[in-house]
């Protein structure tokens, strides 16, 4: 699986969102100075998060975003396939196993599966608070 830019800057906002959850809301202009990167670029991840609700908005002065939940609420991967779609480790080997029955590609088969399947628990157990915590892995 290949993460792009719009997932780790995605996991970016959801960390810094997670750092400064309470009772306010944290604007965009702050993660976009913090971490280097464009508002209007932040605006188009954010609105993806926000359509699948793991951010709440609040327009106005004291207006921004903030976590819909706590950040042990959050799983890495859910974040991740929220905005970057369904892990997969090759093209489409794990989906379609009968069109490799015959080829070298089948003997591999086995190892794309494991690191599938190593690549989602690592993802599917490992929370934003875990990152806060430093407790990868």
């Amino acid at each position: 699986m290949l993460v792009t830019t719009k997932g780790k800057n995605g996991l970016k906002i959801m960390v810094f969102l997670a750092l400064y959850q309470g009772e306010n809301f944290v604007r965009l202009k702050d993660i976009a100075e913090q971490e280097g990167l464009s508002e209007k670029y932040l605006e188009s991840i954010v609105a993806k998060l926000r359509c699948n609700n793991k951010v709440i908005s609040a327009r106005g002065a004291e207006g921004g975003y903030r976590l819909a939940r706590t950040p042990n609420g959050y799983t890495v991967g859910e974040i991740i396939k929220c905005l970057e779609g369904d892990f997969c480790t090759t093209d489409n080997s794990l989906q379609n196993e009968e069109v490799f029955e015959y080829k070298c590609e089948s003997i591999c088969l086995p190892l794309w599966k494991k690191m599938y399947d190593a690549l989602n628990d690592v993802l599917e157990k490992t929370t934003l608070q875990d990152l806060i915590d430093r407790k990868v892995g």
